[in-house]
């Protein structure tokens, strides 16, 4: 109970579909007459396919507070995974929360079953039929060979032709498997043979009598004056169809009053049966002959739905604008700011602690993205972020709330009569939260279109979070491998520099000086194009690799301890070029276009000088590029002042004497006039990663 008023929990399937809110609705209506409160845990498909999403729409069952609840109603016609229904009767023998099953097939532990028995009703349609109408030639199109509803009402069609002294003929039975092409085609069959034509055509289902009804005016068959037809279900479609369809249907509002009945007498203690069951009765109508609708009935009938098309069609045309809003966002806030204006029910959007965490939860759990929410494992976190969306507000109201609370105010879901719908948020089966929202009810037509715009809302919200799920996922995912990708990368540079036997920091060491340059370098007008963030992160990434074509020279020049002669020299030179080759070879494939053009620049000109002199293309001046000038001086202020087999480390002083001595003739003069006026940044980098002898 919850503050003294009883509660209900309806425990269904695809609420979205009419004929399902059609049974409920009557149900809802007399409990709240009676002073009870509904809450209503739906999943937008039936989970037949038991696919992920279907395992992620699962979720919500997860949510009925069996402690609070008074009775706990299942519509398992709706529910086609039979585990789930197991489940929530599992909990509620745990909490000894009484249970309403509804059009089962099963007979299950510790549950009050409610089927429906149509037998008495199709056998009064037949009898209407043979004895009313006196038909003698009577076609059946049945409904799915062996199916056990077919079949029943099969043999109580041949059970009737017998009792009336008609003789069964296998040509006047077909079966349209229940649906509309089937029953095309059979249709068809009955009706080559002109001569031959049946007087009345039973169907199993209302589905195949509308078809039949299609086929009969495309041949130019009135219908009821030509021939009879009959349907069975009393589906909501049929109440559109011209002519209404003759049908066995279920009264629900008596059905609602039949269930209450049941539920107040286990509520109270009293003495109930297993099992119930509620019968269908034979609506005469028009199709037979037997009624009359007037033209102002079916006029009003067509004005709803087609009020009802033009209201979802414009709800459709908002949820795709809305989807389209949220499609790119990468802050989940952003995703409940974004379709704020496009609720139209008051609810409540509650989301996992973690979802708020999610690039955390990416970052430590690989590209899983920390999947730990589904049905089967803590679908909730024990507490929730709450967002509160009643229509007119102009804040969102945020709190947070134990899982177990459902709702973060019960005082206004108890002053409230309108039912409270859940579902669940979801990114297929990894469960992100849920939404709480009020049903307007206080008409049947409302309650249907309030569901529908709930639903709705729910499905392009649930897309909206499977985009921002795989999105945040994605970028994780591409940050680990472009790191990863750096360290390799690093790795190998430091392999490669290792050969000539430096200390192993030289990489890391001019890495971090480049940053330094560029950074600074990018506060002038004259750079800040080309040393954009963008542009600066591209060379500091390609700086490693500006010595990778020593991979080709021999050791035995690389190590040398003596001065090279011309000829070793020469070899020496070709570093750059092989270098450049390298990247753009091996490379090609898994770096993008601007990042091999950059290091294929830094590796093939960090030996040319400003005044021409350098190789391996004497190029002169602005003619080399702006990351191998900068390299040009960040690699040759490391070789001064690092040990090497034929030579001492040079001080820091000395190494900037021949750095200003050098500038304008080696080094661009206003790299050089960067660097010197930055030096203490750069010996800090210098002090951090070298070894001391």
């Amino acid at each position: 109970m919850i503050h003294g008023k009883k509660v209900a929990a309806f425990c269904v399937a695809e609420v979205q579909n009419e004929d399902i809110q059609s049974m409920m609705y009557p149900l809802y209506n007399i409990l709240e007459q009676n002073g009870w409160k509904t809450f209503i845990f739906t999943s937008c498909t039936s989970m037949y396919f038991d696919v992920p999403f279907d395992k992620g729409e699962a979720g919500v069952f997860k949510l009925v507070p069996y402690d609070l609840v008074d009775v706990v109603v299942i519509y398992a016609r709706t529910l086609q995974k039979k585990s789930i229904i197991d489940d929530i009767l599992f909990q509620c023998r745990h909490y000894d929360t009484p249970a309403i099953v509804i059009d089962d097939d099963d007979r299950r532990l510790g549950a009050i079953h409610i089927n429906f028995d149509e037998s008495d009703a199709f056998r009064d349609l037949m009898k209407h039929l043979l004895e009313h109408h006196h038909i003698r030639k009577l076609n059946c199109i049945s409904g799915i060979p062996g199916n056990e509803i077919s079949e029943k009402r099969t043999a109580i069609y041949k059970e009737e032709l017998e009792a009336h002294g008609i003789p069964f003929e296998e040509k006047r039975l077909g079966y349209g498997m229940f649906w509309g092409n089937p029953t095309y085609k059979i249709m068809q069959e009955f009706l080559k043979d002109p001569d031959d034509l049946p007087e009345a055509i039973v169907c199993l289902n209302d589905t195949m009598a509308i078809m039949a009804c299609e086929v009969l005016e495309e041949r130019g068959i009135k219908v009821p004056e030509d021939m009879l037809v009959t349907g069975f279900d009393g589906i909501v479609q049929e109440k559109y169809n011209v002519p209404r369809i003759s049908t066995c249907r279920r009264d629900m509002d008596k059905f609602g009053e039949f269930v209450y009945d049941i539920i107040e007498k286990r509520c109270e203690g009293g003495e109930t049966e297993k099992q119930y069951y509620f019968p269908y009765v034979f609506d005469a109508s028009e199709s037979c002959g037997c009624k009359r609708i007037s033209v102002l009935d079916v006029n009003i009938r067509i004005s709803e739905m087609y009020k009802r098309m033009d209201s979802s069609i414009s709800y459709d045309r908002s949820m795709t604008e809305m989807l389209a809003r949220v499609v790119k966002l990468e802050d989940h806030k952003e995703i409940l700011q974004g379709i704020k204006e496009y609720v139209q029910e008051d609810m409540w959007f509650c989301f996992n602690t973690d979802f708020a965490k999610l690039e955390q939860k990416a970052q430590e759990s690989g590209t899983e993205g920390g999947k730990i929410h589904c049905y089967d494992k803590q679908p909730f976190t024990n507490t929730v972020i709450t967002d509160r969306f009643f229509v007119g507000m102009d804040k969102i109201k945020k709190k947070r709330i134990w899982a177990q609370d459902l709702v973060p105010d019960w005082d206004e879901v108890e002053r409230r009569k309108e039912p409270v719908i859940f579902y669940v948020l979801h990114n297929q089966e990894e469960i992100c939260g849920y939404v709480a929202a009020f049903v307007k009810a206080d008409k049947y037509l409302r309650f249907g279109n309030s569901i529908q715009r709930i639903q709705k809302l729910l499905l392009h919200l649930d897309n909206a979070v499977s985009m921002y799920t795989s999105q945040t996922v994605l970028r994780v995912t591409n940050r680990k491998l472009v790191n990863i990708q750096s360290e390799i990368i690093a790795r190998f540079a430091d392999l490669v520099e290792a050969r000539d036997d430096s200390t192993g920091q030289h990489v890391k060491r001019t890495g971090e000086y480049f940053r330094i340059l560029g950074r600074h370098l990018a506060k002038n007008s004259r750079y800040a194009k080309s040393l954009s963030d963008r542009e600066l992160e591209l060379m500091c990434k390609a700086a490693p690799l500006h010595d990778i074509g020593k991979i080709k020279i021999s050791d035995l020049i690389l190590n040398k301890p003596g001065r090279l002669t011309p000829e070793e020299f020469e070899i020496i030179k070709t570093h750059t070029v092989e270098g450049s080759k390298i990247i753009s070879s091996t490379m090609a494939n898994i770096e993008e276009e601007e990042y091999l053009k950059v290091a294929g620049e830094i590796a093939l000109y960090h030996h040319e000088k400003w005044d021409g002199s350098g190789y391996p293309h004497k190029l002169a001046g602005e003619e080399i590029p702006l990351c191998a000038r900068i390299m040009a001086v960040v690699d040759v202020f490391d070789a001064l002042t690092s040990k090497r087999v034929y030579k001492d480390a040079y001080t820091l002083e000395k190494a900037y004497d021949i750095l200003r001595e050098s500038s304008g003739t080696h080094f661009d003069p206003e790299i050089i006039k960067v660097f010197m006026d930055n030096h203490k940044e750069i010996e800090q980098v210098f002090f951090e990663n070298s070894t001391v002898e």
